[in-house]
């Protein structure tokens, strides 16, 4: 007689790596409405995530931001992002066939704010054109949805402190995306 037993897949464990791809919007979750209104955005990221421990991560990321900002011309303001950011993705809840995980997430970020890339015939009393480094600390949520052993589905929501932003010392970004994952 043979006996048959479905095996879950081994996920979140030591030594495995992976990589995501992930869009959103900026200031404007959870609309999910048009990005290039006034006061709205999109963004763009890259990951690398490694895992040091059972169910907990790094992920490493880039991350790029553009948001439109409302003006008395036909030329809107914009604003945009380049971060580089570290993230610590501490033990979550997840299912016990190891489907769905949904855990916190909390890290640093540097990188540059670039407004209306330092044009000088702005008009009055909008924002400023100055540029600008910055660092900062994020916090935020992510769950993965896999959908094949190694193939995942991804969405979250990430909280930015910009202190030294002309525009704004708070981003939210809402982002979907899915993540690959490599196994050694």
């Amino acid at each position: 007689m043979l006996l048959v037993h479905s095996g879950y897949a081994q996920r979140h464990i030591k030594g495995q790596n992976a990589v995501s791809f992930t869009a959103g919007v900026v200031d404007n979750f959870p609309k999910f409405s048009t990005p290039h209104a006034p006061g709205r955005g999109y963004a763009g990221s890259i990951d690398y995530i490694w895992y040091r421990k059972n169910e907990r991560y790094w992920k490493t990321s880039f991350n790029y931001i553009r948001k439109y900002y409302d003006a008395l011309t036909a030329k809107k303001p914009v604003v945009e992002q380049y971060w580089l950011a570290i993230d610590y993705v501490p033990r979550g809840i997840y299912t016990t066939r190891r489907w769905l995980y949904v855990a916190p997430t909390a890290g640093l970020y540097v990188g540059y704010e670039a407004v209306n890339r330092n044009q000088l015939d702005l008009p009055e009393g909008i924002i400023q054109n100055q540029s600008t480094a910055s660092i900062g600390p994020q916090a935020g949520l992510e769950g993965e949805a896999y959908v094949s052993p190694s193939l995942a589905l991804i969405v979250g929501i990430t909280e930015r402190f910009i202190p030294f932003s002309e525009v704004s010392q708070f981003r939210t970004t809402g982002y979907i995306g899915i993540r690959f994952c490599f196994f050694r």
